[in-house]
């Protein structure tokens, strides 16, 4: 079966797919590749997230709770959970966020990463609503960032055309 993106009509290039079940494997998956792409949901309506011959990783399998910290106001999740699994479970709690995708299947790290807007003219993008994240690098490390770090705008949104790879 070939991989396509959400709408069917984009079949993507790369050699293969990997899909890891954790952040352990996520690490090992890209440190041993030398050029790797991620997915999401696929909801993109262009090639950005495809290149030949390369590897591309799926997170969407990775697997992370949701995490309440009442006292800061503040949720964790993956990057992986959907704006549509989110949400319920902020409202059960008396939560929501400012902004949502437009449609419920799209990724939290997809939407934040490529700058999406969400809904509303009036309205800040989905990244405004990021005060940390997690990132793994080309290497395998994981690297956290919180609002204030000198290069947390850039890790936040952070849209490229090409593969990564390592140097």
């Amino acid at each position: 079966m070939e991989a396509v993106n959400w709408a069917g009509n984009l079949v993507y290039k790369a050699d293969r797919i990997l899909r890891p079940r954790t952040v352990d494997e996520v690490r090992e998956m890209v440190a041993a590749a030398p050029r790797i792409k991620t997915l999401g949901t696929r909801h993109c309506f262009n090639d950005i997230a495809d290149f030949d011959g390369g590897v591309q990783i799926d997170i969407g399998g990775v697997e992370a709770p949701i995490e309440f910290d009442t006292a800061a106001a503040t949720v964790t999740v993956s990057g992986a959970t959907r704006y549509g699994e989110l949400a319920p479970v902020l409202h059960a709690r008396g939560f929501a966020l400012p902004n949502l995708a437009s449609l419920p299947h799209c990724t939290i790290a997809g939407s934040v990463a490529t700058g999406t807007h969400g809904s509303g003219r009036r309205n800040q993008g989905l990244a405004s609503a990021v005060s940390a994240l997690d990132l793994v690098t080309a290497d395998g490390e994981l690297h956290s960032f919180a609002k204030g770090d000198k290069d947390f705008p850039g890790v936040v949104v952070n849209v490229a055309r090409s593969a990564s790879s390592r140097a």
